[in-house]
């Protein structure tokens, strides 16, 4: 029992101090950091934070008394509930063996990240103390890492290539100066990430074209001094919810349960899905979604003939086609008898839907061609051809990529 609460203290105390601090402290569970200055003592001061705190699931609905094995595992209509147990303080598990325990750590915060003397919470779990020392103007880390996180999200790749580790191990990062400004302007703005986004867009190097000089190739062809914006690839989640709107099914709701976004019955926003830790979603998981057991500092970029398969043969991919396809030629009947000019029109339509231009004169000429039959009485006929057509413009790269 005590080792698998070991385990689950560990993960708490890795995600938090990578995700928000950049450090990997849970390095020093069985030994004090081989490279960064954080001890095993400050280890176990965090985690006994976690561990003077209970988490279990509750019903949202409690009419009457349920009996045991009727409800679901894993019931929809629950919600994850904190609360506060006894203060404990841990003891040093030495060699992070739960069998051998050590002195006793205080619950607290990180030696190297506390002015003078470590401090140290008295106030129940000390989940608030630790919240509000996180976020304390006298810690250096946490709006680096945070600026660090919003600026790759925008711009492509970050400031510091190693967003998760800050340490000694870390990459320094390529603009110190831009990061220190931007952290010291975000705190001093109240940590509003309104102002940070406004900020960052609004820039030169956010409104760069991703097209590369040759002379920008030249002197830096990894972009590092950012002469060029990076070409983005689109999330997963982006990447479904972009089909959904140009197909005009996207339910915008806000709130509710979680959906499965394999069901195409399904239309709301993919930061609905539901996300399980054991099994994970193909459709999510073919294009680079996390594991969701652990930290993942970025997500991997992959291009797989697994991706080009699902891309032509997905049920959900299908519909989204159908759904283009129909709008084109209801807007334009006549496009589906054969005339050119309803052609050229719904084909036009098709581009702004999904790709938010015209088309070029050789893209046009393409879609033409394509399009084109010897019978435009076959109605059927005519519908498959504009739902490949639009299938093909659905897995183009222009609808996952943002240059």
């Amino acid at each position: 029992r005590l080792a698998v609460k070991a385990e689950e203290w560990e993960d708490r105390v890795d995600t938090v101090c990578r995700s928000l601090l950049g450090l990997t402290v849970a390095c020093a569970r069985c030994h004090d950091h081989k490279y960064d200055p954080i001890t095993s003592a400050d280890y176990y001061s965090l985690a006994s934070v976690f561990a003077s705190t209970e988490m279990f699931n509750r019903p949202l609905r409690s009419e009457g008394v349920e009996l045991k094995g009727e409800q679901a595992k894993n019931p929809t209509d629950a919600m994850h509930v904190v609360r506060e147990s006894k203060p404990t303080d841990l003891r040093v598990f030495l060699r992070g063996n739960v069998e051998s325990p050590g002195p006793e750590s205080h619950r607290g915060f990180l030696q190297v990240l506390s002015p003078g003397e470590r401090v140290e919470f008295s106030q129940g779990s000390g989940r608030l103390e630790l919240a509000n020392v996180i976020v304390s103007h006298a810690n250096p880390l946490t709006a680096r890492v945070f600026v660090n996180r919003v600026w790759a999200k925008l711009i492509g790749a970050p400031l510091v290539s190693s967003p998760s580790n800050f340490g000694s191990q870390g990459e320094p990062p390529s603009h110190p100066e831009l990061l220190d400004d931007l952290a010291a302007r975000f705190m001093a703005e109240g940590w509003s990430l309104k102002w940070l986004v406004r900020e960052i867009v609004n820039s030169a190097t956010y409104r760069q074209s991703s097209t590369a000089s040759s002379e920008a190739v030249r002197v830096d062809p990894g972009n590092r001094l950012l002469s060029h914006m990076h070409r983005k690839r689109l999330s997963v989640e982006v990447w479904r919810d972009r089909l959904l709107a140009a197909s005009g099914s996207l339910d915008d709701a806000i709130g509710g349960e979680s959906i499965d976004p394999c069901d195409l019955n399904n239309r709301r926003r993919t930061v609905y899905a539901f996300v399980s830790r054991f099994e994970l979603n193909p459709l999510l998981v073919t294009f680079d979604f996390p594991d969701a057991n652990v930290h993942a500092s970025r997500r991997t970029r992959t291009t797989t003939p697994i991706q080009a398969l699902l891309l032509l043969n997905h049920p959900f991919v299908m519909e989204q086609a159908k759904r283009c396809a129909s709008i084109a030629t209801t807007d334009c009947p006549t496009c589906t008898s054969g005339d050119l000019n309803g052609t050229i029109k719904a084909v036009r339509l098709l581009y702004q839907h999904l790709y938010d231009r015209e088309p070029s004169d050789t893209e046009l000429s393409v879609g033409l061609q394509f399009l084109a039959t010897d019978d435009p009485s076959d109605n059927e006929q005519m519908r498959r051809q504009w739902t490949e057509y639009a299938q093909a413009l659905i897995v183009a790269n222009e609808t996952q990529f943002i240059d």
